[in-house]
């Protein structure tokens, strides 16, 4: 029966109740920038590269802490304390490879060392935003074997010197490329999904954009870490004399005690005829501070100190850390690295890591006028 009134509707013209029609669907056409951000993240999934996305946040992280750090830390541009790029450089010149190179960076240590810090800064920015990444790791490249050919060109063996692993940790960000998740990636989609007239054109300009935005928050950062400087400066400035380091303190340095008497022994006054082969001469040593001098049996720098009146001893000046040479700071607070920040006490005890061992003893005795090694 239905199907008949069914029938006899459709010949009668009328239409049976039903669903409408199909019709179909029209593509959503999404903004180019839509596309090009959809087609970035899903990059991620098949772009090897994606592998070095914990290397990058690494390596960026690091070198912006190191940066800011540097600009947060009074003493290092500070020429007088005995931890500033400007001892470093004084410390490692002699034994670096570039010594010959460094005078002119010693002598304007303040430019170099804001320099060096900027450069962190921007390193460490392009390499964890992704932006102009080869740039990036090569200036990151180029920070990491200058610090291997100065301040841990002694660390031995060789391969436990930690800025030659950070220049091989930034070669894949240089022949690779930044890789997903990075801005330059993103650029690269947008300006491939880029219908307007000049695509070039658009993508130098917000090239330019984003790295002008990048290098005020760059520099904004720059100024909140100066906010945290330390109020607290070295009171010990050193003289670098015809390779002795006498601490001064007030502008004068402390009068030394060629007479004093001493206990006798390898640190004290030996009255009778010592053996052994002349360091310095005692009156050299000032109460209460150090001299530096060479170890006439390894040829290694050492530090001849006169703690108390007439009783002398001697350190290696090689920390055990990585064997930078260390700065003497005061008969109170004993030594410091300048490279990596251990520090030890007078007598040559680590107080602070990284290094895990004191400074290596010297045996010495006083005879007469004259320090010998024994």
């Amino acid at each position: 029966m239905a199907n008949s009134t069914r029938r006899a509707n459709d010949r009668s013209g009328k239409r049976t109740q039903g669903p409408p029609p199909r019709t179909a669907r029209r593509p959503v056409q999404r903004p180019a920038r839509q596309r090009a951000s959809r087609a970035w993240l899903k990059s991620v999934q098949h772009d090897p590269r994606g592998i070095l996305l914990p290397l990058r946040a690494y390596l960026g992280a690091t070198f912006l802490y190191a940066g800011f750090s540097k600009i947060a830390d009074r003493s290092f541009l500070d020429g007088t304390s005995p931890t500033s790029m400007h001892a470093t450089l004084l410390a490692v010149k002699a034994q670096s490879p570039i010594g010959g190179l460094l005078g002119p960076v010693a002598d304007h240590s303040f430019a170099f060392g804001v320099l060096m810090a900027l450069g962190e800064v921007a390193v460490g920015t392009g390499v964890l935003l992704g932006l102009f990444g080869r740039v990036a790791a090569a200036g990151g490249i180029i920070i990491s074997l200058s610090l291997f050919l100065t301040v841990s060109w002694n660390a031995s063996p060789w391969y436990t010197g930690a800025d030659l692993v950070y220049a091989f940790a930034l070669t894949p960000l240089l022949l690779g490329g930044a890789g997903p998740l990075s801005v330059d990636d993103w650029l690269a989609e947008t300006r491939r999904h880029d219908t307007g007239p000049d695509p070039v054109m658009a993508d130098r300009t917000r090239r330019v954009v984003l790295a002008g935005i990048t290098g005020i928050g760059a520099l904004v950062g720059v100024g909140v870490a100066s906010l945290f400087r330390g109020t607290r400066t070295s009171a010990v400035r050193f003289s670098h004399r015809g390779g002795t380091a006498a601490p001064v303190s007030g502008g004068s340095s402390s009068a030394p005690s060629a007479t004093a008497p001493g206990p006798s022994g390898s640190s004290g006054h030996s009255s009778g005829a010592a053996k052994g082969t002349k360091i310095l001469a005692a009156n050299a040593v000032p109460v209460g501070g150090a001299a530096t001098a060479t170890d006439p049996k390894t040829g290694d720098d050492i530090y001849v100190l006169q703690l108390k009146p007439g009783v002398y001893t001697a350190l290696d000046r090689a920390c055990p850390h990585q064997g930078c040479p260390v700065s003497f700071v005061s008969a109170a607070d004993g030594f410091q690295c300048p490279c990596h920040g251990s520090t030890f006490d007078p007598s040559g005890a680590v107080t602070q890591g990284p290094a895990v061992t004191g400074l290596a003893k010297i045996p010495i005795t006083r005879s007469g006028s004259d320090i010998l090694r024994t």
